[in-house]
């Protein structure tokens, strides 16, 4: 046996070279295995090579199955034979000579005997295979999480799976279904296996949500929430799932999730912003009776101070000041008003001390309180002007008797803004109880629309839409909509004209098609115009009074230019027609009806 030591960098390593393959082989690498018929090892090295397996088998505690690696190199330990130990072991040539058949046959049955891998493809898919029908049996369905591991030690596994990543493995056949053949695809579909993630984990995660709110009556579910195992109120199949984690993932991904996932989660009561609404995702603290009856002395107090009796409320964590007529021996008291309203709606709190709070009105659940007073606010405020079109600083006024004292000093403006911004967040019964009220989503499209018909209604009036800029909607004017009721619409008009560029093409030809004016200008040289030749041809001259006025319903007149002070016009146009920088096309246009000389 030759022994030489090579060096790779500073680090030396051993390499043993026996003579242990046939002569027509022995210069074989393990890169590169000989085409021949004869046989790669001799008898006495196939059964070296059977002792090492034996021992590896031996070492890994006898698994039902054994899978060398390429790069395995036998190691100098008394279980495997001396003239073996530091080389690699040939675990491709060996597959390759049993392949072609050049192996004995008692040497490839011992090895059978032990479970060697001849193919470890076919072994992984067995693997793969006996991996997902355990965690079906085990789960009921194969919705396998994105960290699941087989986990050790566990009886309903297969030991030769522990700690198997059953996860990456299940990604990996999803990644290459394309290339899977026909024979694995059907089994897989006849197993049940999930081809589209995303989809079924959303169902799963939905479940496991009404889950969790059947179980706690809620869904404010605590970040560090894991479903226990063994818990016979949960399915097998959601055993292990990280449910917290799910819930602060669905609350960062809220911009992105499609209306109906929203929509769905809105219907189940989820807490997008817990610090919005003062919920906290922990488990409801306790409070003593002593601590309870504290609260209620707080609460008996705030009510005697406030101005009405409707109910009784207080931020999440209130301090008492430290002055009359809070009781003395609780000034500077901070108390968790959150964690008592958790409290309550789990039913952990004295029931005499809840009755006392009930009959004060005592608000419970702070986020649908806030609601119903926005909704009580918004339809008195249609009640008073008959519409939801506020301005957004639009504050509700005090002193006011059409206004509850409650609501006194409330940003209404501000709180319509918000509900256009979150109108995604809100739950569909909110959004249907704001339709009702004739709530306005857009309100620049409400602009737009209430406008439209304002020019609609000034045509009609004046047969026309040549508006003033100084043109204001008369109050109180039936026939014009009450909603534009002593708006400067004239402004509105001259902004339109200004910025038509900015104008999307459908509201443009809205316009167009309504006879919108675009120029104010250009309508009244036309007018002028066609005053003239009207003149003209009536009278057959344009020598025209100054204090001329075509006559009203005069049907040798059109419409329009009734009541037009044409001699006034005319006036003008002389003496506007000589001055310097007058366009040339004008001029020509009024030496061709005849009003000035040709130049």
């Amino acid at each position: 046996m030759l022994r030489g030591v090579w060096r790779c960098g500073r680090r030396p390593f051993s390499v043993v070279q026996t003579p242990w393959r046939v002569d027509s082989c022995a210069m074989t690498t393990a890169s590169t295995p000989l085409q021949s018929k004869k046989p790669l090892y001799t008898l006495e090295k196939q059964k070296q090579l059977l002792e090492v397996v034996r021992a590896f088998h031996e070492e890994a505690g006898q698994p039902p199955t054994i899978s060398i690696k390429q790069r395995f190199r036998i190691p100098f330990s008394d279980k495997y034979p001396v003239e073996m130990r530091g080389i690699l072991f040939p675990v491709t040539q060996l597959r390759k000579e049993k392949r072609e058949g050049r192996l004995d046959t008692q040497v490839v049955a011992e090895l059978d005997a032990i479970g060697f891998v001849w193919d470890p493809k076919q072994h992984k898919w067995k693997q793969n295979q006996l991996a997902l029908s355990t965690y079906k049996k085990i789960y009921g369905n194969l919705l396998v999480q994105q960290t699941y591991k087989v986990p050790t030690d566990d009886p309903l596994w297969p030991r030769e799976l522990w700690a198997m990543k059953l996860n990456d493995v299940v990604s990996n056949l999803r990644q290459t279904k394309a290339t899977l053949s026909p024979d694995k695809k059907r089994w897989l579909d006849d197993l049940g296996f999930v081809w589209d993630a995303p989809a079924c984990h959303w169902n799963a995660n939905l479940s496991a949500l009404k889950m969790y709110k059947d179980i706690h009556g809620h869904v404010s579910v605590p970040t560090q929430f894991v479903v226990p195992h063994d818990d016979p109120r949960w399915p097998k199949g959601m055993w292990g799932l990280q449910l917290g984690s799910v819930v602060s993932w669905l609350r960062t991904s809220v911009n992105s999730m499609p209306q109906e996932k929203r929509d769905a989660l809105n219907a189940m009561g989820f807490v997008w912003r817990l610090q919005q609404y003062g919920v906290s995702a922990s488990s409801p603290p306790l409070f003593t009776v002593q601590k309870q009856r504290q609260i209620l002395e707080i609460v008996e107090c705030q009510r005697t101070q406030q101005p009405h009796t409707k109910f009784v409320t207080l931020p999440g964590q209130f301090k008492v000041p430290s002055d009359a007529p809070w009781p003395s021996h609780l000034h500077k008291c901070v108390v968790d008003i959150s964690g008592f309203r958790r409290a309550y709606d789990a039913g952990r709190l004295q029931p005499s001390i809840v009755q006392a709070l009930d009959a004060m009105n005592f608000v419970w659940n702070d986020q649908k309180h806030r609601w119903n007073l926005n909704v009580e606010a918004l339809a008195i405020y249609k009640a008073t002007h008959h519409d939801l079109l506020m301005n957004a600083d639009f504050i509700v006024p005090h002193d006011d008797p059409k206004w509850p004292i409650y609501l006194w000093g409330k940003n209404l403006g501000m709180v319509v803004c918000t509900l256009r911004c979150s109108k995604s967040k809100l739950s569909q019964d909110q959004r249907n109880e704001l339709d009702a009220m004739g709530f306005v989503w857009d309100a620049l499209e409400d602009h737009w629309q209430a406008n439209f018909v304002g020019l609609e209604t000034y045509k009609r009036l004046h047969g026309d839409l040549n508006v003033p800029a100084d043109f204001v909607v008369p109050d109180n004017d039936p026939l014009w909509p009450r909603q534009l009721w002593n708006t400067r619409f004239g402004s509105f008009v001259h902004t339109l004209r200004h910025r038509n560029a900015e104008l999307s093409n459908e509201r443009r030809d809205a316009l167009e098609t309504l006879g919108f004016v675009w120029s104010a200008r250009d309508l009244r040289w036309k007018r002028n115009m066609l005053a003239l030749k009207t003149f003209k041809n009536l009278y057959g001259h344009l020598r025209i009074r100054n204090t001329f006025v075509v006559p009203d319903q005069d049907p040798n007149w059109p419409p329009e230019l009734w009541k037009m002070k044409l001699g006034y016009r005319v006036h003008s146009l002389r003496v506007c027609s000589r001055q310097d920088g007058y366009p040339a096309s004008r001029l020509d246009q009024l030496a061709q009806v005849g009003l000035i000389k040709k130049q």
